[in-house]
């Protein structure tokens, strides 16, 4: 009987080979190393990826995980935590 991560591990492999789960410019973070980079290229079981340093990893599907990008509203506000208790905006 196989274990459940190696059940989990061929089911990507196989949903990413029939549906490209991760295409060319998607986000996503190594699970193992932490590094999060844009999909350069995508082969059969691994991706090549850019970090925003320009750095190029490789990684195989099953260490991958999808990132959402979402922009904050106030990302131009500075936190008043680091400027003792004055709130700037930058203009």
């Amino acid at each position: 009987m196989k274990d459940f991560k190696k059940l989990r591990e061929q089911a990507v492999r196989q949903q990413h080979r029939q549906t490209d789960t991760f295409a060319e410019g998607d986000i996503v973070m190594n699970a193992l190393t932490g590094q999060k980079g844009s999909i350069h290229r995508s082969g059969v079981n691994y991706v090549i990826a850019i970090t925003e340093s320009g750095e190029m990893f490789r990684a195989w599907v099953k260490d991958i995980r999808a990132v959402q990008v979402i922009d904050t509203i106030n990302k131009d506000r500075k936190s008043s935590i680091f400027n003792n208790g004055k709130t700037e905006t930058s203009q």
